[in-house]
Formats: C-alpha cells, sequence, structure tokens
C-alpha cells in the first residue's frame, strides 16, 4: 500500500514537471525607439491566445507563456512587432512611431478612413476641441468649428433646442436638423414637449455629456452622407464616445464653476423719460391739455386704480447673475481582453431669467471585450436624468423676460397690500411669472447598444448589433391662485401633467471587408441591413381649482377638466452598403447605397433610393510631382449622390378621423386629416467638387469645397379652399436649391519642441446661396410673426422679410403729398414708399424689406502654448444676415394704440415738431392704422457679428511636481464665453429665432431670451 502511494507522489510530479517544462516567465522593458523613453499601457500578447500584460509606468512586464512562444507588442502610434521567445527570460523591445497610423482618421458611414482616402466632404472636431467648454449639448459645442455647418443657439433658455444647417436649409416644413448617430445608433433628437413654453422647444441632444465624447465627424455631402439614405439630406453627425485601452486604470477628475450674466445691457427708457413721452402723445393728440402734467395722464389712464407711482427697472428685477457649474469623474483602462470606460456627470445651469434652471445628471459605460482573436463582443451605455426648470421664453407676450420689456417703469412690483401689481393691462407681472409659477420637465434617458464582431479570416468581420433609445419626458406646469392673469383677476389656480415615451430600437446586422492586395490595391467594402421601430406614447391631464398656493398638483384640483391619451408609431427597414477602391493611394473611388422602406409613406411610394459616387486624385503621389518639396498632399475630389427627407411626422400620406366628436351629446368621429397617397420622400441631389492641398510636410493644410444641392418635392402642408372643412393638406409642392462654397485652414504657425513656444490655427469659412426654385402654381405663401410678415416665394431665399420700405419721418407737413395727406398721414409720420407710384400706400406696395440668410459664416481659433501654459482664442463671426425684430413694434409705440409698454432709449430721438429731423417717428395715441408700427424696414436690422465665443486660459503644472504630490497630471484654467461681441444690432443678441429651431422664422426677435456672458475657473485632475 505505502509502495502504491509513493508510486503516485511520483507520476503527479512527473507530469507537473512535464507541464512546467512547456511554459516560462519571460519579463522585459518596452521603451521608444526615438528617445529611448518608457512606454507605459503597451500590450503584451501572446500570438492566437487571449493570454497578455499591459506594461507598468516604466515599460516593464511579466508575462507565462508557451515554450514556443511569439509576443505581439501593440501601441497606439506605434508599428506591432511579433517577437518570438525562443527560450529567453527577457524580451526587450523598441517600438517606432508608425507615421501611418498617426494620420488622422475619419469615422464615415459604417466604419472609418484615412483621412487622404476620403472622397467626400467631411469635418472632424476633436474632444480636446470640446473640452472646457461651458456648454449643455454637443451641437453648441460645435459652433463656428466646421466650415459649411451653421450652428444658431436661438436663444439662452438652457437646454433650448439648438438650430443646426449643414449647408444651407433644404426643407421648408420638413426637419432641417441633421441626423445624430451615437456609436452607430441613429439618436432620437427634437421637441417632444407638449407643453406651451413659447418658441423655444427642448432639446434632446442635451441629454448628452460632451465630455464623454472622443470625436465629432460631420459628413456634409451626399457621397458621404447617402449611406444613411432617407435622414440625410439635412447631413450626417457621427459622434464616438471615449471608450477604454489596455493600460493601468486612469482616472480623470473635471470640475469647473462659474457665473452668467446679461452680456449686453438694454437701453429702455427710465421713468421720468416714460412719463414725458406719454404725457406728450396725450397732449398732441388733445386727449389732455397742454398744461396738463403727468398726474392728470394718470387720472385719465389708470382712473380708478389705486397704486403710487414709481421708478422700477424691470428687467433688473427678473434678471440675475446666474451661477454654472460642473463636476465628472472618469475612469479608463483594461487588459489585453477587456476594455473599459466608465463615467458620472452633474451639471448644473441657472438661466440668468427668474425661473429657470437645467440640471443634468449622467452615466457613461463603455465596455469592449475580446473573446479570442476571431471574436469580441461590446456594449455602450448612457443613464442621463435632465430636470429642466422652464419659462415663457419668447414668441409671446407672458414670460418674465417678455413682460419685464413691456411693463410700465411707473409701476411698482407690489401693491401696498403685497399683492402683484399689473403693470401693463395686456400681460401679467413679470416678477410673479418668474417666482409663482411650476414649469418643470424632467427627461429620463437611456441610450444604449449591444454589439458582437466575429472575423472570419482576416478582413472579413461580421457584426451584429442593438441598439435602444428611450427618453421619457414629464411635464408639469402649475398657474398660482395669486397669479395675476392676463385679462382677468387672479385665477383660482390650474395645474397640468403631461408625459411622453419615446422609443427607439434598432436591430442591424453589417459585413466588412477590407484588404490590401500586392501594396497596389486598397479595397474596403461594408453590407448590411437595418430595421428600426419607432414609438411615441403621450398622455396629459389638466385641473383647475386648488385651495391655495400650497397644493401644487392635478391631484389637488376641484375639477379635472381635460385629458389626452395617444400612441403612434412607424418603422423604418434598410438595406445600404459602401465600396472604397484606392490603387496605389493614388487612384480613389467610392460608391455607397441605401434602400429604406419607411410606414410614413403609401404603399407605392415607401421605399426609396439613395444612391452616391466619389472619385479622388491625389496628384502629390504621381511621379512628375516629386519635385515640389513644399508640397506634402494634394487631392482632388469630386462626387454626386441623392439622399432623402422623411421627417413629416407619422401617416400624413392617411385620411384620418379621431374620436371625441359629438351630436345631440352623443359619442361619434370626424374626419381630421385629408388623404394624399402620392406623398413621397423630398429628395436632394448633391454635386460637390473640392481639393485638400498640404504645404511644408503638412504644417499648413487647406481644404475647399464647390456644392450644389437641389432638394425637391418638399413636404408642405399647401393651402386649399375651405369648402371641405380642411384648411391644407400635405403634398409635394416645390425645391429649393444651396449652392456655396467652404474653405478651411488649419496652419502651424510655430512649432516648438519640448517647454518652447507653439502656434496652430484654425480658420474656416462658407459661403451659401439659399434659393426657393419652385412652389405650388408659383404661389407666394405668407406667414409670420405678424399678418404677412415672412414670405416663400420663388427666386428668393427661405426666412424673406416682407413689407413696407421706409424712407425715414415726414419733417414738414409741406414734405407730404395731398393724396397721402388724404390718408391722414402728419409731420412726424412714417413715410413709406410708394412702390407702385399710385400714390397712395396700400397692401400693393408691401415688398421685400430683406432676409435672414448670411453672406458668410465661420470661425477662426488660435491655440498658444509656451512651458505649460496654453491660451486658446476662438472667434465665431456672421456676416450679412438681417434680423426682424417685431417686439420693436411695441417698443418704440410712442404712446400710440393706448399701449403701456416701456419703450428702447432710441424713441429720445423722436419727431416733436415742424422740421426735425429724424427716423423715429412722432408721440401719438390715435395713429390711422397703425401706420406708424406696420410691418417696415425700419424694423429690420442688420444682424452681423463676429463674437468672443471661448476664450480660455489654463496652466498644466510641471510633471516633477505633480509627481510629487502622487497624481498624473494637474491642469487650471479660466474660461469666458460671449465675451465681447462686435455688431450694430440695437437688440439683445444678433443670434436669434425666435421660434426654436423652426426653419422659417430664422433672423426674427421677439422678446427673445438673450444669450449670456459666461466666467468659469476649472481644474482637470489625473490620477
Amino acid at each position: 500500500m505505502k509502495k502504491s502511494i509513493l508510486m503516485s507522489f511520483f507520476f503527479v510530479f512527473a507530469l507537473l514537471g512535464s507541464v512546467w517544462a512547456q511554459t516560462q516567465t519571460v519579463s522585459g522593458r518596452v521603451t521608444s525607439a526615438t528617445d529611448g523613453t518608457a512606454l507605459p499601457g503597451v500590450t503584451v500578447l501572446e500570438r492566437g491566445t487571449t493570454n497578455g500584460v499591459t506594461t507598468g509606468a516604466n515599460g516593464d512586464y511579466t508575462l507565462t507563456v508557451g515554450q514556443n512562444a511569439t509576443l505581439v507588442f501593440s501601441f497606439i502610434g506605434m508599428i506591432t512587432q511579433e517577437v518570438p521567445v525562443q527560450g529567453r527570460s527577457t524580451v526587450d523591445v523598441q517600438l517606432r512611431t508608425d507615421e501611418k497610423q498617426l494620420e488622422e482618421v475619419v469615422v464615415v458611414g459604417y466604419g472609418t478612413q484615412e483621412r487622404r482616402e476620403v472622397t467626400g466632404a467631411t469635418a472632424k472636431v476633436t474632444s480636446e476641441e470640446l473640452q472646457d467648454l461651458p456648454v449643455v449639448g454637443v451641437d453648441q459645442a460645435l459652433q463656428g468649428r466646421a466650415a459649411g455647418v451653421q450652428i444658431s443657439q436661438n436663444s439662452g433658455t438652457p437646454g433650448s433646442g439648438i438650430s443646426v444647417r449643414v449647408r444651407g436649409s433644404s426643407s421648408i416644413s420638413a426637419s432641417n436638423q441633421p441626423l445624430y448617430v451615437v456609436d452607430g445608433v441613429p439618436l432620437t433628437t427634437g421637441d417632444f414637449s407638449q407643453l406651451g413654453y413659447g418658441g423655444q422647444s427642448v432639446n434632446a441632444i442635451a441629454d448628452l455629456n460632451p465630455n464623454d465624447i472622443e470625436s465629432i465627424d460631420i459628413l456634409k455631402d451626399a457621397s458621404a452622407a447617402a449611406i444613411y439614405g432617407s435622414r440625410a439630406a439635412n447631413g450626417v453627425v457621427l459622434i464616438t464616445t471615449k471608450r477604454g485601452s489596455a493600460r493601468k486604470t486612469q482616472i480623470n477628475l473635471s470640475a469647473y464653476a462659474g457665473f452668467q450674466k446679461m452680456w449686453k445691457e438694454p437701453d429702455f427708457l427710465n421713468a421720468d423719460e416714460y412719463s414725458q413721452i406719454m404725457l406728450e402723445a396725450y397732449k398732441n393728440d388733445g386727449y389732455l391739455d397742454s398744461d396738463a402734467t403727468f398726474e392728470d395722464f394718470l387720472d385719465f389712464y389708470y382712473g380708478g386704480v389705486d397704486f403710487t407711482p414709481t421708478k422700477t427697472n424691470w428687467i433688473d428685477e427678473v434678471t440675475r447673475t446666474a451661477p454654472i457649474q460642473n463636476y465628472e469623474l472618469s475612469l479608463s483602462g483594461g487588459d489585453a481582453k477587456t476594455r473599459y470606460y466608465l463615467s458620472g456627470a452633474y451639471f448644473d445651469q441657472e438661466g440668468i431669467i427668474i425661473g429657470s434652471e437645467y440640471k443634468r445628471y449622467s452615466t457613461r459605460l463603455n465596455l469592449d471585450h475580446t473573446v479570442n482573436d476571431k471574436f469580441s463582443v461590446g456594449t455602450s451605455i448612457q443613464l442621463s436624468r435632465s430636470d429642466n426648470n422652464r419659462i415663457v421664453s419668447d414668441n409671446t407676450l407672458y414670460g418674465p423676460f417678455a413682460n419685464a420689456l413691456a411693463a410700465s417703469p411707473i409701476w411698482p412690483v407690489y401693491y401696498d397690500n403685497g399683492e402683484y401689481t399689473r403693470p401693463n393691462y395686456f400681460y401679467t407681472n413679470p416678477v410673479a411669472e418668474g417666482t409663482e409659477n411650476d414649469d418643470e420637465t424632467q427627461n429620463l434617458r437611456a441610450i444604449g447598444n449591444i454589439f458582437a464582431k466575429y472575423a472570419f479570416v482576416p478582413g472579413l468581420e461580421w457584426q451584429v448589433k442593438g441598439g435602444l433609445d428611450v427618453l421619457n419626458i414629464d411635464e408639469r406646469r402649475f398657474t398660482a391662485t395669486n397669479y395675476p392673469g392676463s385679462f382677468a383677476t387672479p385665477t383660482e389656480g390650474s395645474a397640468t401633467n403631461a408625459t411622453s415615451t419615446v422609443n427607439k430600437r434598432l436591430l442591424e446586422t453589417t459585413l466588412s471587408y477590407n484588404k490590401l492586395l500586392n501594396d497596389v490595391h486598397n479595397i474596403s467594402a461594408v453590407i448590411g441591413a437595418a430595421n428600426e421601430h419607432n414609438s411615441l406614447r403621450s398622455a396629459f391631464v389638466t385641473g383647475l381649482g386648488f385651495p391655495d398656493e400650497r397644493f401644487r398638483y392635478v391631484g389637488s384640483a376641484v375639477r379635472v377638466n381635460a385629458g389626452s391619451n395617444t400612441f403612434i408609431e412607424n418603422n423604418l427597414v434598410s438595406f445600404f452598403g459602401r465600396a472604397n477602391y484606392s490603387l496605389r493611394d493614388r487612384y480613389l473611388l467610392g460608391v455607397n447605397f441605401r434602400a429604406d422602406g419607411s410606414s410614413r409613406f403609401a404603399e407605392d411610394n415607401r421605399y426609396g433610393y439613395f444612391p452616391s459616387i466619389s472619385a479622388g486624385w491625389r496628384l502629390i503621389e504621381e511621379n512628375f510631382m516629386s519635385g515640389i518639396e513644399s508640397l506634402s498632399e494634394l487631392k482632388l475630389r469630386a462626387s454626386y449622390g441623392i439622399t432623402g427627407n422623411q421627417e413629416i411626422g407619422n401617416f400624413a400620406y392617411l385620411g384620418l378621423v379621431a374620436a371625441g366628436a359629438s351630436y345631440i351629446d352623443r359619442p361619434g368621429t370626424a374626419q381630421t386629416q385629408i388623404p394624399n397617397p402620392d406623398l413621397k420622400w423630398e429628395e436632394t441631389k448633391q454635386f460637390n467638387v473640392g481639393t485638400d492641398i498640404g504645404f511644408f510636410n503638412n504644417r499648413v493644410n487647406l481644404a475647399i469645397d464647390y456644392y450644389i444641392k437641389k432638394t425637391t418635392d418638399l413636404l408642405f402642408n399647401r393651402p386649399i379652399p375651405t369648402q371641405n372643412g380642411f384648411a391644407s393638406y400635405a403634398s409635394n409642392i416645390g425645391s429649393v436649391e444651396n449652392k456655396g462654397f467652404e474653405i478651411a485652414l488649419n496652419t502651424v504657425n510655430i512649432s516648438g519642441t519640448g517647454d518652447a513656444f507653439n502656434w496652430t490655427s484654425d480658420f474656416n469659412i462658407s459661403f451659401n446661396r439659399n434659393k426657393v426654385t419652385e412652389l405650388y402654381q408659383g404661389q407666394d405663401i405668407f406667414y409670420g410673426f405678424g399678418g404677412n410678415s415672412l414670405v416663400l416665394r420663388e427666386g428668393e431665399p427661405i426666412g424673406t422679410f416682407y413689407g413696407f420700405i421706409t424712407d425715414g419721418v415726414y419733417s414738414t407737413t409741406d414734405e407730404i403729398p395731398a393724396s397721402r395727406q388724404g390718408q391722414g398721414a402728419q409731420a412726424g409720420d412714417v413715410n413709406f414708399r410708394d412702390i407702385n407710384n399710385d400714390g397712395l400706400i396700400t397692401d400693393d406696395d408691401l415688398t421685400i424689406i430683406g432676409d435672414a440668410q448670411p453672406d458668410f459664416v465661420g470661425g477662426f481659433t488660435n491655440v498658444f502654448r509656451y512651458k505649460g501654459f496654453d491660451l486658446n482664442i476662438f472667434l465665431q463671426f456672421s456676416q450679412g444676415n438681417d434680423i426682424a425684430n417685431p417686439a420693436h413694434q411695441y417698443q418704440q409705440h410712442l404712446g400710440n394704440d393706448f399701449l403701456d409698454d416701456n419703450m428702447l432709449g432710441l424713441v429720445r430721438g423722436r419727431w416733436q415738431s415742424e422740421g426735425d429731423r429724424t427716423d423715429i417717428p412722432r408721440a401719438t395715441v390715435d395713429d390711422p392704422n397703425d401706420n406708424n408700427r406696420s410691418n417696415s424696414s425700419r424694423f429690420i436690422y442688420d444682424g452681423s457679428y463676429l463674437r468672443f465665443k471661448n476664450v480660455i486660459l489654463g496652466y498644466n503644472l510641471p510633471t516633477s511636481l505633480v509627481e510629487r504630490i502622487g497624481v498624473r497630471s494637474l491642469r487650471v484654467y479660466a474660461q469666458g464665453q460671449n465675451l465681447i461681441t462686435f455688431t450694430d444690432y440695437p437688440g439683445f443678441d444678433p443670434e436669434v429665432n425666435f421660434a426654436g429651431t423652426s426653419n422659417t422664422t430664422i433672423g426674427v426677435d421677439f422678446y427673445t431670451f438673450p444669450q449670456a456672458r459666461t466666467i468659469t475657473f476649472g481644474i482637470n485632475l489625473g490620477l
């Protein structure tokens, strides 16, 4: 027995010895071949397995491998090396820089390309350009940084919608916003709010944390964007978030805090000036005697109202210096098998108008796992919550800001008994509007995808991806019992609760092939299919009657008197492909195709087909260019393609009926929409030609593009005769053209090594000409903020203003033609131009008086570095765009029509007596037909501006110092946004759209909440 046991031990030891003999431990150090410095984070992998480690801070590694193993050393920006162990216990390696790999990589549809191989028109913004900016959303951060992309922050409302136009406006009523794709999943965008807040919309893009983004690639022309088919007519914005890499865990803490305030103080009349003009108007028209006093005016106008005149600056009452802060913690790292990026962030921005605030809590996990050398899986997950305290901002007369501009400065905020006053009969109390009402919106957002990749052979890879974007919006509004409502006494209180859930599900599969044949032919191709399901479920309920302002929810209402519940869904089925070919890195060809089937269209028009083709010629590789040493890149590009636009809402082609109609108190249904089975896609055809030029080893890089972009079959609710009970129906009625050119220039002006001085610049400028080329039967379409103040007309751009042209003010009675005197014109009235020369001013004299389309837009960035200091100065500009400000029709009323709004300081230069030369008319109450306040060129202004958008001064502490305190890096900085704006526009802000992201009301300013000047101080800490 003992003998048997002893023999067993010998057998086990022999077996273990055999196993040990087949493995060995290898250690070593990885350094740079350029300067010999250690390379931490290098992946060291046993070839053919997932057995691997990453090098430490000194480039050291230790790994147990098989006896005949080969080690694979890989690192970003370095040439991968494979080294056989051959029984050695120590293997040291030097890695060389991979110049080809370091070339800029551009994310394109369903893949990537090196910049030199791209034949389409694209633009790229990196995480370095986005960092330290105090912005809510990604779209704000892009402003002015990409040629051909015009981005307007329509107002200063925290979390509000941003207008993004890629190469102009291509649609009238369908969406003009680009398609956003985050890590391969199309993002739900738009405003799903059910409660009205004036013109500004909710910005679904704001749910993304800009600090989680690695890069943003913008596909501008059809050849680049056609692979996204029916949603690519307005360009595509590809957002790539940060991911982990095989290295020791790195921890980054970023934080900033600061304050915001109005960058431009408005010039309004003080109480004494206001009193003088109002008294003057009532004297001029004989309502008061020439020796009347202001007290007489008060008795006449406010007779019976018990208040003590005061001097109130209402704008000061509703504006404030508001704090802004942001905190973020991220971890990234991993090993050869598993890489991760994890972040959490908190953003809080109070608005400069009382009652407004936006908060966002977000977290992201990006995870990649290599199962073996063929199979890998991964996921990207973002969870966020935003709390938006909203106020009625603009496109309304009932918000705190609008009311502050309209409120009479002679009224106090409160009566003597502590109740709110009514400083303007037509409006509400501005302070009450901003403090007593609840307007809360909460967004809960989950965006994620999960994918699996399998490589059949090197270069041939299959991927399956599932994506999800779920957005829940919960809105609550309460109007308090002590709130002085419009045209009424204080109400008994009202409350509304609304909820919307938007769900997007994506299932997608692709097969990609990449191969270099004989070092001559480079082939890249992808084919795929996708199915996307979208649904919207919404409900709301309203209650009236509350005991007092302590009860603020619908459940406390005495009466629940309104409600609704709806469910809408649509589907998109897609088949797509892309192929790129390069011959000798010199001749380039690209082909894209997509077929989309959408449930938004009838069966005969359900599918749309969107092809594109592009070609490039890299002349720099030709032998006849070899002698030009100063030239490092020269490429010619040309492309043509077709994209589409299906963003018109769901089922516009159907004849719809709705429940709720009643006849003699019995339930029923009624038709709500006329069918149009011929409704089809908007189609955009785009031609692009461009060149990329590099000088002096790419220290100077220039990209120039010219494009013609034509959109046909415009989707629009066309007006029709109302005899059938409907005023319009959805149809394809016309076309729009955009053409222009773009210039992007980036330069390395001074390049020093180490701590020496460095200076780089990025400049872009875009010229676009927008024109409506066809409308239904050539008929003009009039619309706007006050009567027919905007027009869509063939040959004119979208956003064309319509009204009278003014030629100053009649200085004397003798200057007024008899025909005009017969119409009631007096000295001091506006002199309108008689367009048809009939001696009268009628609607026949209405004409085009301006447009909101700029001649050119752009941005200019300069970055300076010296030792540990860096200075970033970013300028944004727009030239040639007009702004219509209908609010000035009220703010320059001069007593007209019994208005008691306060007035702009411009009216100090009004006409007062015979012989006065001015552009500001007289003070009057009884202006015939409101002529002096008519839509006219008097209220059209030049909206050109040059803005110091961002200035950032930072300092990186020396490595020797940060190592002493045990951290990897430490940077402190100060940042200023909207510091200085050069403009002749007399309004609050030249960057404006009173109806949010609407395309047809661009350049209209109607009591719009202005942007703020923001100063922040921050720290970036790496551990």
